[in-house]
């Protein structure tokens, strides 16, 4: 009977497989191979054609196969019928791997038979044969599968797959590394001992790990596909990712700086050991110590032995894990690890052995039974015959015999041990808990350190700060220190990262910690460097003039996910991308599949039915709305192909329960974003936020959720039409100025959209058509929003193939519908979906709001300004002064009625009255200058003896006071 794991969608899944081929193969030369349990000589594809074996995959999987695998190597040429090939047949290799069997079904104990020359073997529970039985300590868990691979200081893999019974950790090159007769070696070399490393990692936490998985012709199980080992049906997936690849030379770096924590080189033979020496304390030509002797020819267990330790358990190649005097059971050192002849202790309570400390056969034989005295060791070894012989003393070489063995120190000058070997740095990825501080940089003269700070901004350790607008900044995410979170009582988020203002202030403190500053002070005669603080003062100097900082980049935006450059190709790779101006910061964890230049009409077809199967359980009122969503989704995917700004996108339903949230939220999941609960209703607290959020936050997803009643937003609708949003921020005294690269979107139940946003939103609309719509039930994805956030990766890739399939087939546009500045985004997004078969028009007239009464309010304004005015000038402050609120002492010249509705609101809540919306007055004013209504339109008209801007009503050709 097969077991199915319970919530689990053990299914194929063939776009994961397809994916998964194209990830580690995409890119390689020759032939993969794919195989499976009971059918190990499997079948050759060429890497050209992954459609094919993505087709034998599931032909595999129709009939049952416990296990479907994938080489990791590609073949110069497919194997002879039946055979599979081996290591010597490599092509390319794209990853280096690690196979880590977590404890579970399939993996129970392990055993030895009684001979001399017995492999390791799996047996299962219910074994009877006469064999010595061991528990099998492996990892429990994903998580301490991952600690494992923290613990070795490689760096992060670049994809972590579960297979169902373990994990795989994938360390991606940049590129597939082409083997042939002159590198094979060093490419098997290079995969044994990255396993060796992972294998002793493991052996630190106390568990085993098989390193017998570093042949070149390693299969791995592939994601989406189905473990049915033990007959419980579990999914092979990717459970995490992260942005990086890596060259050979990096890995082969890393791999040697890790060789060399965990085996130091050996200390120079005069180190702790008594030598036969000249009068000065040299050794005697040809002469070999004791302990040298030793470390030659004695054998572990001759010195673990008498000490306590028991051997755990002994690898195919020597590697001998031992368990400490008084542990039950458990590996607690290894002897021989890496290749090398030494003893390395893991556990801290293994005294006088100290934890995490490699030792020679000498070095441990003098701290286990001389307590450290390496004379004492090297005395005893020479009685017992280690060392060259001892020559026969005459009267010098009987004093210089005492001196080597100890009885007289004053002969001992000249064999004293020299400084120990420095530990060599922690692998590149690995970051210091501690910095010490040493002397690098002089801060005595801050002119002088401004003209260093001048030059050094944007590169080396500084090299996170970048010019944005005009001002520097630096780009923290959540996490990471600058990040600064909001209250932990409200529900709004600011995103994956934030883009934080650098003040003199921070960039001192920041330099003080990342550097060694230092000024020179006067030591008697001697002048000597002291540890000092950056000066602000040189701080601010550049931070003042950042078009004259030479290395300073300029910051046009922060994405965190691929998006399409204006010329149609993709900006994928992480960092700063000059041709854009954006910094590419992926989040951790997420991958996205590379994205086929010429996407087939195959690729086509499956990134739309899985957008479509995502979307599939919400009510879209028409194909239109449907099509509007996902050109809504499509647009932070093609800010630099169709730079914004971008209409409005309200998601509407007719009541609570409806999904409007949840729909809007997947787009959040997908790009990244913002949330904020609500949509402020007073004008000025919406600026700060608007402010806010484009001046801070960097998601390109700005959802304002739970919009009520009416929408008439002069400061919304002044957003949408600019793609530079200026503002002075509460408290200061100089305007800010930030891209307007956003998708701003709106959620709310039969929102009323008026004002100038008619003509600058585009809706999407769902009706569930039941009362009570959340107590629906039955959906075909149960936990969408968990859903989503798995697939990510795909999801992204089938918008990204969307896009490119469409650049592929020239950039077809439909008929021109407008001549607004919505115009060629509108049509972009509805050639991409045309071109993608998606039925449906973006943006479609049904679709539209219809426009209201706007117009007719403002020529009744118009109209009453120009009675009360007429050509001369008036600020907003001065009319609202002058409005007509119906007390007869002092009567206005301006009727209260002609102030537009969203206005008269306002200034109904204000403790002010009408004065106090001056600012919303101005604002509103701003985004119709120039608009016409009735013959008449609003100019500005300069700024009076307070700089304050003042207005004018401008009569147009045809228009008479009699109108």
């Amino acid at each position: 009977m097969t077991v199915t794991a319970p919530g689990v969608d053990v299914t194929l899944d063939p776009v994961a497989v397809r994916r998964w081929l194209g990830i580690l193969h995409g890119d390689s030369p020759g032939h993969v191979h794919i195989c499976s349990t009971d059918d190990w000589a499997g079948r050759a594809f060429p890497a050209a054609h992954l459609d094919q074996a993505a087709t034998y995959v599931a032909h595999l999987d129709a009939a049952g196969r416990e296990g479907i695998y994938l080489r990791v190597t590609s073949l110069t040429q497919p194997p002879e019928a039946g055979r599979r090939a081996g290591a010597d047949a490599s092509a390319a290799i794209p990853a280096l791997w690690a196979d880590l069997d977590l404890a579970g079904p399939g993996h129970n104990l392990w055993c030895k038979p009684h001979c001399a020359n017995a492999h390791v073997h799996i047996c299962p529970p219910d074994c009877t044969t006469a064999h010595q039985h061991t528990t099998r300590e492996l990892p429990p868990d994903e998580a301490a599968g991952r600690a494992v691979i923290a613990a070795t200081g490689l760096p992060e893999p670049t994809i972590w797959v579960h297979s169902g019974g373990g994990l795989y950790p994938i360390w991606l090159l940049d590129q597939p590394w082409h083997l042939d007769a002159g590198n094979l070696d060093q490419a098997k070399a290079l995969a044994k001992r990255w396993q060796a490393v992972i294998e002793h990692a493991a052996a630190s936490h106390g568990w085993w790990y098989g390193r017998g998985v570093g042949d070149l012709s390693r299969v791995l199980r592939i994601p989406g596909t189905v473990n049915r080992k033990e007959h419980l049906t579990r999914p092979c997936r990717i459970v995490g990712a992260t942005p990086h690849r890596y060259t050979v030379a990096q890995l082969q770096a890393a791999l040697d700086a890790v060789m060399a924590r965990i085996a130091p080189p050996e200390p120079t033979p005069t180190v702790g050991t008594p030598l036969l020496a000249g009068p000065t304390g040299t050794r005697a030509a040809g002469q070999v110590a004791p302990g040298e002797d030793f470390n030659a020819r004695a054998d572990w267990s001759q010195i673990l032995t008498p000490a306590g330790w028991r051997e755990h358990y002994r690898s195919d190649d020597d590697v001998t894990y031992w368990t400490r005097p008084g542990k039950p059971t458990g590996i607690s050192a290894s002897t021989n690890a890496l290749g090398t002849d030494k003893l390395h202790v893991f556990t801290t309570s293994a005294s006088p052995l100290e934890g995490d400390e490699s030792y020679s056969k000498f070095g441990a034989y003098a701290a286990l039974h001389f307590g450290g005295d390496h004379k004492a060791a090297a005395k005893a070894l020479g009685k017992q015959g280690y060392g060259s012989p001892l020559p026969e003393p005459g009267h010098d070489q009987a004093e210089l015999l005492r001196a080597i063995l100890g009885h007289d120190p004053d002969l001992t000058v000249g064999i004293t041990a020299p400084p120990a070997t420095p530990a060599p740095p922690p692998a590149a990825t690995a970051a210091p808990s501690v910095r010490i501080w040493a002397p690098e940089q002089e801060v005595t003269n801050p002119a002088v350190a401004a003209d260093w700070l001048r030059e050094e901004l944007g590169r080396g350790r500084l090299a996170g700060m970048f010019r944005r607008v005009d001002a520097v900044v630096h780009t923290p995410r959540v996490g990471e220190d600058g990040y600064v979170p909001l209250s932990d009582n409200t529900d709004d988020d600011d995103g994956p990262a934030q883009i934080r203002p650098v003040t003199d202030s921070t960039l001192a403190s920041r330099i003080t910690y990342t550097y060694g500053c230092y000024r020179m002070v006067k030591r008697g005669e001697d002048w000597e460097p002291v540890q000092a603080t950056f000066p602000r003062t040189a701080a601010r100097i550049p931070l003042d003039v950042p078009d004259m900082l030479p290395n300073l980049r300029t910051l046009r935006g922060v994405i965190h996910t691929p998006i399409v450059r204006r010329d149609g190709s993709l900006l994928e790779e992480p960092g700063y991308d000059a041709a854009t101006g954006l910094l590419h910061l992926p989040e951790p964890g997420l991958v996205v599949p590379r994205v086929a230049e010429h996407p087939t009409a195959g690729d086509v077809a499956d990134a739309t039915k899985l957008l479509l199967e995502m979307i599939d359980g919400f009510p879209f009122v028409s194909e239109h709305y449907r099509a509007n969503y996902l050109g809504a989704l499509l647009t932070p995917l093609l800010r630099s192909l169709t730079p914004p700004p971008y209409k409005l996108h309200a998601i509407e339903a007719h009541q609570p329960g409806s999904g409007k949230t949840l729909l809007a939220q997947l787009s959040r999941h997908i790009h990244g974003g913002v949330f904020r609960a609500e949509l402020p209703e007073d004008d000025a607290e919406l600026r700060k936020q608007i402010t806010a959020i484009l001046s801070i936050t960097t998601g390109p997803v700005v959802i304002l959720d739970n919009v009520s009643g009416a929408l008439k937003s002069s400061t919304l609708a002044g957003l949408l039409t600019t793609a530079l949003w200026d503002d002075r921020p509460l408290g200061s005294t100089s305007w800010t100025r930030s891209a307007n690269d956003r998708l701003w979107t709106v959620t709310g139940n039969n929102i009323s959209i008026g004002g100038d946003l008619p003509r600058r939103t585009i809706r999407t609309v769902i009706d569930p058509g039941q009362p009570n719509p959340e107590l629906r039930t039955g959906f075909a994805i149960s936990n969408l929003e968990g859903w989503v956030t798995e697939r990510r990766g795909e999801l992204l890739h089938a918008l990204l193939t969307l896009v490119r399939a469409w650049v592929a087939a020239g950039k077809p546009l439909p008929p021109e519908r407008a001549s607004d500045s919505y115009a060629i985004w509108v049509r972009t997004v509805e050639g991409i979906l045309a071109n993608a078969g998606i039925e449906g028009q973006f943006d479609h007239a049904s679709t539209q709001v219809e426009v209201g009464t706007d117009d007719d309010e403002w020529a009744v304004f118009l109209e009453a300004a120009y009675k009360a005015y007429q050509g001369r000038e008036w600020t907003a402050k001065e009319l609202l002064a002058d409005l007509d609120t119906g007390i007869l002492i002092n009567p206005g010249n301006v009727p209260l009625e002609a102030l537009p509705d969203e206005l008269a609101a306002k200034a109904s809540k204000h403790p002010k009255g009408p004065v106090g919306i001056s600012k919303s007055l101005g604002w509103w004013l701003r985004n119709r200058e120039g608009r016409w209504a009735g013959g008449l339109a609003v100019r500005r008209a300069g700024v009076d003896v307070h700089k304050v801007q003042q207005w004018q009503i401008h009569v147009g050709q045809g228009r008479t006071d009699t109108q």
